[in-house]
């Protein structure tokens, strides 16, 4: 994806297919996909196209359940504690933990709040002239002392200066997952959600 008008970080990249089970060939799976052809839901390769663009569209790509999918797709969850990302003895956390300080500082700043960053949850990335990350972190809020969850979309680059795109307060809304409810806004569970952070510490 090249810029091609202004704003266009902002854009949500819809998913586009890179493997399906229905290849010939033998693929490379990354450790989360962990789906069979046996269990349920039984999707179709085009049904999770739809099922993940509508997850996609409902979370702005924050929140993946990627148990259902069989298909791999252009985005993929962010595994904390590899290095995938970066140089060791540095870990992607340490990446993810700066993006996070820097988008919760901007946001403090524009809206003269003074939340206080603790930690990254989850995330996940696409490809986007650079890398797009899509991160879900832990606040504190000194007024009432309590955590909150914020997200950034955070286009990063090794070689040109990278672009915090904006932070916000975690949506409540929540996000469809079974292929009754594609195209009608349906719920997840929340505990299963976009790889949650004990899955972010697996090693690929």
């Amino acid at each position: 994806m090249g810029e091609l008008f202004d704003g266009w970080s902002w854009w949500v990249e819809d998913a586009f297919l890179v493997h399906s089970p229905d290849e010939p060939e033998p693929w490379f799976k990354p450790w989360y996909i962990t789906k069979t052809e046996d269990d349920e839901p039984k999707l179709t390769t085009e049904q999770e196209i739809d099922l993940m663009n509508e997850q996609i569209n409902v979370s702005k790509g924050f929140d993946i359940d990627y148990k259902l999918f069989r298909c791999l797709f252009n985005y993929h969850p962010v595994v904390l504690d590899d290095y995938q990302f970066v140089e060791p003895p540095e870990t992607n956390v340490d990446l993810l933990n700066r993006l996070c300080e820097k988008s919760i500082d901007d946001y403090n700043q524009e809206n003269k709040t003074e939340f206080e960053f603790v930690k990254p949850l989850y995330a996940n990335f696409h490809m986007s002239s650079g890398i797009m990350f899509l991160i879900t972190f832990e606040v504190k809020d000194p007024v009432d002392n309590l955590a909150k969850q914020f997200q950034a979309r955070v286009r990063y680059s090794f070689l040109d200066k990278t672009e915090f795109v904006f932070c916000r307060p975690r949506p409540t809304k929540e996000v469809s997952t079974d292929e009754d409810s594609v195209g009608k806004g349906g719920s997840i569970n929340e505990d299963s959600v976009g790889v949650a952070e004990e899955n972010a510490m697996k090693n690929l």
